[in-house]
């Protein structure tokens, strides 16, 4: 039985006492022995044994049957072993024979099984290093193959690329290769562009800012330029990007330029950014109108206030007023300051309190307001609250003309808004509930707070103090 390691030998030999006496000599070496009689049989042996089969012992003359060689021939067309040639024979013609078949080696019967064994080591070792080189070579091949599938990738990419490519020498500057995209972009043959520095090609013009170029490339090993004029073969411009990288092949540092054509882009940004200008130009052309329009109808409510009898309508259209001034004041803002959806809070509270300190002589408002910017809408909603609680405060705080102060405090703390409006007028009634209030300016406060997604608070010690909080 052969044991872990033990090499089997198929020895052939044609001689029965020979084999024997071969089978006996190689097994007291430490070797496991197959012995058959003649060619057919070692075929058969090869082909359909279970048992690996490590080195074939070849007798030349076989007797009746196909010789030794031809055997060694007919196994080695589907096997890969080691066949060591054991014969009488010494011919220089045999000899020579053999060695067309296997270089493994050919040992004379008399000679010693010291000598046959140490043949046997040497073919087992020239076998081994044969395999070695063998499988050396299928890696070397494998990866010549992916090597070439590598080369033929890069080089489909860099041929059927949408961008113009130029590989330079990172050393002189020399151009290596050009893509045909490049070359159909500026309309230079591939001859024009080979073997020539980048700024001797003429789509390069500027000789001296191509050198400039090169040089920040050789130092930052990238750069990036969004729009580079070139001039293509028939003196046409065209803009590009421009983008540089060094990087290293077999050892040596070559650069990428990779050139994309950016005119439609251009053209399109061009016809973007007029659509854009037009559309801010009839924006601004809206606030200006509809700041207008504010105007004309508060003008309109004045007149007819003016014109009125009753004090009680005098006095609602006042209120009025102010609430249309409030958002006539916001459109100016918008207008002034170029801006479109934000508003300073600062500047626009300012301007609301100020459009009321003609309802009253006698009262005082002092105004303490953060620099805050909010969006239009929020603004307007805050402008109205502003409106309502200070004209209440003027008008019910401070009867028959008493003198006071309001204070008016706008603050962000956090991600809240506070607003504080206080007097130092009679305060709120006891039995005051902001829910179930039949004035008007206090019902539209709380539904501008609600619309915030505020609360409020009333407080009525020393005259009143309203806060209301809402997220920024």
């Amino acid at each position: 039985m052969n044991t872990l390691g033990q090499k089997t030998i198929l020895l052939v030999e044609d001689e029965a006492l020979l084999g024997m006496t071969e089978s006996m000599n190689l097994k007291n070496y430490g070797y496991d022995v197959i012995h058959v009689q003649n060619g057919q049989k070692a075929i058969e042996t090869i082909n359909e044994s279970n048992t690996k089969i490590h080195l074939i012992l070849m007798d030349i003359d076989l007797g009746k049957g196909i010789d030794g060689t031809e055997v060694a021939k007919t196994i080695l067309e589907n096997h890969d072993l080691p066949i060591l040639f054991l014969s009488s024979h010494i011919e220089r013609e045999i000899v020579a024979k053999t060695e067309n078949i296997t270089s493994y080696g050919y040992v004379v019967k008399d000679s010693s099984i010291t000598v046959l064994d140490a043949s046997i080591k040497m073919a087992f070792r020239l076998h081994a290093s044969y395999l070695n080189v063998k499988h050396q070579k299928t890696e070397i091949e494998c990866q010549k193959k992916k090597l070439q599938n590598s080369e033929k990738r890069y080089r489909r990419l860099f041929e059927t690329a949408k961008d113009g490519i130029i590989i330079l020498n990172a050393e002189t500057g020399m151009i290596v290769d050009v893509n045909p995209f490049l070359i159909e972009m500026l309309g230079y043959s591939k001859d024009q562009f080979l073997e020539k520095n980048i700024w001797d090609i003429c789509a390069f013009k500027n000789i001296e800012y191509s050198k400039q170029l090169f040089k920040e490339l050789q130092e930052k090993e990238y750069v990036r330029y969004e729009d580079l004029p070139l001039e293509t073969y028939k003196g046409d411009q065209v803009h590009v990007e421009f983008v540089s990288n060094v990087y290293l092949v077999d050892r040596e540092k070559v650069i990428q330029c990779n050139i994309r054509d950016i005119s439609d882009r251009m053209q399109h940004e061009r016809i973007l950014n007029n659509d854009i200008n037009e559309k801010t130009a009839l924006l601004k052309e809206l606030q200006h109108r509809t700041k207008n329009s504010f105007q004309m109808i508060t003008s309109l409510i004045n007149l007819r206030a003016h014109a009125a009898e009753s004090m009680e309508t005098k006095k609602t259209l006042e209120e009025l007023t102010l609430r249309v001034q409030s958002i006539s004041d916001l459109f100016s803002l918008l207008y002034e300051t170029d801006s479109f959806n934000e508003v300073q809070l600062r500047i626009y509270c300012s301007k609301v309190i100020e459009s009321m300190l003609q309802l009253s002589e006698t009262i005082t408002i002092q105004k303490e307001i953060d620099e805050i910017t909010s969006s239009a809408k929020d603004a307007a909603t805050i402008g109205m609250i502003l409106v309502e609680l200070v004209s209440n405060s003027i008008k019910y705080a401070f009867p028959e003309s008493q003198k006071g102060t309001i204070k008016i405090e706008l603050k962000k703390i956090n991600s809240q808004i506070i607003l504080i409006v206080e007097d130092d007028g009679i305060g709120l009634p006891k039995s005051f509930d902001i829910n179930h209030t039949k004035t008007l300016g206090l019902h539209l406060v709380n539904l501008m707070v609600n619309q915030l997604r505020g609360t409020i608070q009333f407080g009525s010690e020393s005259g009143t103090k309203i806060q209301i909080e809402f997220p920024f």
